[in-house]
């Protein structure tokens, strides 16, 4: 079992967490109260999750043709093979429904690849069951699974928020409808978990699905199974912005191909597009006739002793049609090979070969180093046999290590030969990985780093029209600029997500609101963004979703106003230091990173707290000593649902600004206080007032001399 606050494995008969002291579940009926981080309002939150059930299939029929002990046994192992592969993940098992299973990745902890890892678990949960025993009571179990991505909200049964937690949501009530229209032995997506989830799965398309108790079809894929090695390929379409950096590497290449090595460290945020120019290099690569390997590292992975290392050996077979076995046998052992040696790398590949893909190589190991140290350094040691051998063998070659800041530990010795290699064989190692603490590989110091930052606003426009197959306006790109920083991912997203918006006008244009709304950050987006946000110590996590009521820029002053508590100073380094805000020049100010992070922040918060933290804040700008103006007081008591003392403020605003010559405002104040009187006679003139400012816009021209 794992701790729902922190996700840290549990003793058995624990009753409180080992690492952060949370309350466990009751063993028997799964429930207690995780950590929450809700200021005010009702306890919970909103999150992005990939919801699973799973079900057995002729579970009824089992029962009515065999003894029901037997049945019980076997439905038990079966049930218990699940949870392990829910836990294997990082998933939490919500609960038991008879002889089917609901589990949910993304809470209480999130992770920015949830979608990916319940996948994962859904072909571990039908490969499991395969392998329940199945004497005396018929043929193997088979499952039906469905998933399914979207927001929920996680909030506690009771009113005194101690009763257990339950998760209310579409995607829960989606991968249920989903996996009922599932056949024996399927496993079914929605859309928005096949799109976290393309790059790695075979999928089959369903088409369009009418769900019980749904209005409106979605698409569904069946999932076949994991594609099996395949490097990360770009979209397609040009590769639009860095070109400097493209330039860098290609001239790496050319050194490559006259026998010199050497090693390149690609770092930024996630979504800057790393794994694409490493993408488009490799490309570079094959067309110049040089070798390259690919290893993709996974965060679900990082505990798995030795995984790089066993991926890179699986490429390489992979690019002579073999098994990884029977390509180190060729490589490593040759009738050169002094016997010492040939005993210490069969042995450490033995070692490695206990959970991996390597075979045939314990008849090879009749003696494994009994310490760890000695294990350790035989395996190290293979690394190098192996790659100066496979050099060797088919000249220099390219090695991409991408989302290296999820390297396994076990690994870091491995790759850090790799590295200390370059200087002395034609081998080039690219690495991609995430601005912050690197895995401890001290060769790294002296690498060559290539940092990626946003896009600037003439790329951000080209990527925008690219992805839209369509014009990108002036004005709309700027927004779309200001709103994602230039990251490219966040870019092709957002331009995605406004594609699929089903509203009349939307198409092959884009259509950027000014106003969007706080929480319409496209769920991959909130998914990738909310794991960050989630990774927070909870002191953390609450002032940043705070600071998100407060605005995109905000002070610490009003901050701690609004938590009725100081705050201390290092919180807002931890923030900074996490790349989600930035300080502002005044003492004590900043702002948000960019305005899909403070979307995110906000959108996690229930209606319940934010309106009473909107409350808080319209008081704190309303006292004497605050310094907030109409408008905002007037957008701070309308989010608050304070629809009386709004009213007179958006009024209020809209002649001020007006006044001041600002008539695009005072018409969005003028039509706001319209939607919010509805049917009332005011509506028509406040309306009137809203056209009439509009049409005191001037025309764009030179001005007046």
């Amino acid at each position: 079992m794992r701790c729902r606050a922190c996700g840290a494995a549990t003793r058995p008969t624990a009753r409180f967490c080992d690492q952060c002291g949370s309350q466990l579940p009751d063993a028997r009926t799964g429930s207690a109260r995780p950590a929450t981080i809700a200021t005010a309002g009702e306890p919970g939150d909103r999150r992005i999750v990939t919801a699973l059930f799973a079900d057995l299939v002729d579970y009824v029929r089992l029962v009515a043709e065999h003894d029901p002990e037997d049945v019980r046994r076997r439905v038990d192992a079966a049930l218990m093979a699940m949870v392990e592969a829910i836990e294997a993940f990082d998933g939490t098992r919500e609960k038991f429904i008879g002889d089917a299973i609901f589990a949910v990745f993304g809470w209480p902890r999130a992770h920015d690849d949830d979608a990916l890892r319940a996948a994962h678990c859904a072909l571990a949960i039908r490969e499991a069951l395969a392998r329940v025993e199945a004497p005396p009571i018929g043929d193997p179990l088979q499952v039906r699974i469905g998933l399914a991505t979207g927001e929920v909200v996680a909030a506690p049964r009771g009113n005194d928020g101690e009763s257990d937690w339950s998760l209310t949501g579409p995607a829960v009530t989606t991968a249920a409808r989903i996996q009922g229209i599932a056949e024996p032995g399927e496993i079914l997506l929605d859309e928005a978990t096949l799109r976290a989830a393309r790059r790695v799965f075979d999928v089959e398309d369903r088409g369009l699905q009418l769900l019980r108790g749904q209005t409106r079809p979605i698409r569904v894929a069946r999932l076949l199974g994991q594609a099996g090695f395949q490097p990360w390929h770009p979209p397609t379409g040009r590769l639009i912005g860095r070109e400097t950096e493209r330039d860098r590497l290609r001239e790496r290449l050319l050194g490559l191909a006259d026998g010199r090595g050497g090693t390149v460290v690609v770092e930024g945020d996630a979504g800057m597009g790393k794994s694409r120019l490493l993408a488009e290099l490799a490309a570079d690569a094959r067309s110049a006739g040089l070798n390259v390997s690919w290893v993709d590292n996974v965060s679900y992975g990082a505990q798995e002793p030795y995984r790089f290392g066993r991926a890179l050996a699986q490429a390489v077979a992979d690019e002579h049609g073999t098994d990884s076995g029977s390509m180190a046998r060729r490589l490593v052992f040759t009738p050169d090979a002094p016997a010492e040696g040939a005993r210490e790398w069969a042995g450490a590949i033995a070692a490695m070969a206990r959970d991996a893909a390597f075979s045939g190589w314990e008849e090879e190991a009749p003696l494994v180093p009994a310490e760890p140290a000695a294990v350790a350094q035989a395996i190290r040691r293979l690394a190098v046999r192996y790659t100066e051998r496979l050099i060797e063998v088919s000249g220099p070659r390219v090695i991409v290590i991408d989302d290296f800041h999820w390297l396994d530990p076990s690994s870091s010795s491995m790759v850090d030969e790799l590295v200390r290699m370059t200087a002395r064989v034609p081998l080039l190692v690219l690495i991609g990985t995430r601005a912050g603490e690197p895995p401890p590989v001290p060769s790294l110091e002296r690498a060559e780093r290539i940092s990626l930052s946003g896009l600037d606003l003439d790329d951000t426009r080209r990527l925008a029209a690219a992805t839209l197959g369509g014009v990108v306006e002036p004005a709309d790109a700027r927004r779309l600029h200001d709103r994602t920083a230039g990251n490219p991912l966040f870019i092709t997203e957002t331009v995605r997500a406004i594609l699929d918006d089903p509203t009349p006008g939307a198409g092959r244009r884009l259509v950027l609101d000014p106003a969007m709304p706080r929480t319409g950050a496209p769920i991959t987006l909130r998914a990738l963004l909310g794991a960050r946000i989630d990774a927070l110590a909870d002191d953390a996590k609450t002032v940043i979703r705070v600071a998100a009521v407060v605005g995109v820029a905000f002070a610490e002053a009003v901050v701690a106003e609004v938590l009725e508590q100081g705050v201390d100073r290092a919180v807002y380094a931890r923030l900074a230091e996490a790349s989600l805000i930035v300080p502002l020049e005044a003492s004590g100010q900043w702002r948000f990173r960019h305005p899909l992070i403070h979307d995110t922040a906000y959108g996690g918060l229930l209606g319940s707290t934010r309106r009473v933290l909107h409350a808080r804040v319209a008081d704190l700008l309303e006292a004497p000593s605050g310094r907030g103006g109409i408008g905002v007081v007037a957008r701070h008591r309308l989010a608050a649902g304070d629809v009386e003392r709004a009213l007179p403020l958006l009024v209020e605003a809209a002649e001020e600004s007006l006044a001041l010559g600002a008539t695009a405002e005072a018409a969005s104040f003028w039509t706001t206080a319209a939607d919010l009187v509805g049917a009332a006679p005011e509506a028509e003139a406040y309306r009137r007032r809203a056209r009439e400012a509009l049409d005191a816009i001037p025309a764009a021209g030179p001005p007046p001399t």
